[in-house]
Formats: structure tokens, C-alpha cells, sequence
């Protein structure tokens, strides 16, 4: 896999910023897909400049009674931390721009019902580039089997196909501001 390809297709999505209508069409999608309102435990993140604002779903869950986590970077794993507000003064930005919760619970990833994944591209087979830490990688390879990946994204974001490397994890889901939450074609025949 050369990794030159995966380093043109995020130059060539660089200026792509979902606006705000994007962003509401995708909570839009969520909150009507059967999966969100019976998570019990979802992990959420803070947009950032390129990516959808998903924290008006997140609020909508959160007020229903699920709990809500957040990634946080530890060293080069990702730990997850549950929270008692999403008022942003509870929240910190950390050394690489990302804003984190500063009051957060530990929880076991296994107990996370779905996963909600920025990147900078993904495909209908689940394909996803992010922005190359490999962060998410790693932390998806440890979840639960029964966790739902979903991959969140402005519609010109989804590319015909992903480059994809062996440590590279495919996610289950993808919702995006032209459609309903659709599953992968790979997760409808098994990965």
C-alpha cells in the first residue's frame, strides 16, 4: 500500500467544511435511526474544523438518558471517559487542538453501544481515512464486537474508495448529510 495515496486524497479534501446545515441533516439522521435511541452508551466527539458538529445529537441522547463519552488521547491510545454535562465550559482543548472533556468518568470500551467516527474520507464499504495518527485504528480494534461504528461525514467527503492497510479497521455505518444512516456493504457480507 503506498502511502502516498492516502497523503493526495487528504491534500485533495483539505477545503471541504460541512456547514450547518449539513451538520443538523446528519444529527437529523441519527436521531431517526433505530440503533441511536436504543444505545444505552455512546461515543461521541467535538467537531473539529473540518468535520460535522454532531453535539446537537449528542445533547438529544444525553437527555433521554444515555451516557455520553469522549475520546481522549493517552500517549498513543485513545481511553474513554464519561460525562456529566455537555455545557462547554466543561470541556479543555488539548495539545493537538481537540477539545476534551476536563471532568471525565473511565469507562471499558466493551461497554460502548455506538461509536461515532470522524475522518477525512470514507467509502460504502466502510473504508475510512483519518488523519493519520492511527488513533481511532487502534482504539476500533478493541471495542466490542457489538459496538456500532459509524462513520460521520459531509457527503463530499465519501469517495469512491479508501486506500486501506491491514491495521486500517473498517467501520459498520455511515451517515452523512445526503442520507440516512446506511450500513457498509462490507458489514451486510461480513468483513
Amino acid at each position: 500500500m503506498n502511502p502516498e495515496l492516502k497523503s493526495n486524497l487528504r491534500r485533495q479534501l483539505k477545503g471541504i467544511t460541512p456547514n450547518s446545515a449539513a451538520s443538523a441533516c446528519i444529527c437529523q439522521h441519527l436521531l431517526q435511526w433505530p440503533q441511536w435511541n436504543k444505545a444505552g452508551v455512546i461515543l461521541g466527539f467535538m467537531a473539529l474544523g473540518s468535520e460535522p458538529d454532531i453535539l446537537p445529537a449528542l445533547r438529544q441522547a444525553f437527555e433521554r438518558g444515555a451516557k455520553i463519552a469522549f475520546p481522549i488521547v493517552d500517549g498513543n491510545a485513545i481511553r474513554v471517559g464519561v460525562v456529566t454535562s455537555l455545557s462547554d465550559e466543561h470541556f479543555t482543548v488539548d495539545l493537538m487542538g481537540v477539545k476534551i472533556p476536563s471532568a471525565w468518568t473511565p469507562i471499558d470500551a466493551d461497554t460502548i453501544d455506538v461509536v461515532l467516527v470522524p475522518g477525512i474520507a470514507f467509502d460504502k464499504e466502510g473504508g475510512r481515512l483519518g488523519r493519520g495518527g492511527g488513533y481511532y485504528d487502534r482504539f476500533l480494534a478493541r471495542i466490542g464486537a457489538g459496538a456500532q461504528t459509524v462513520g460521520v461525514t459531509d457527503a463530499r467527503r465519501i469517495v469512491q474508495s479508501v486506500p486501506m492497510e491491514p491495521h486500517d479497521c473498517r467501520i459498520k455505518w455511515l451517515v452523512s448529510d445526503a442520507g440516512e444512516v446506511t450500513e457498509s456493504s462490507r458489514n451486510k457480507t461480513g468483513y
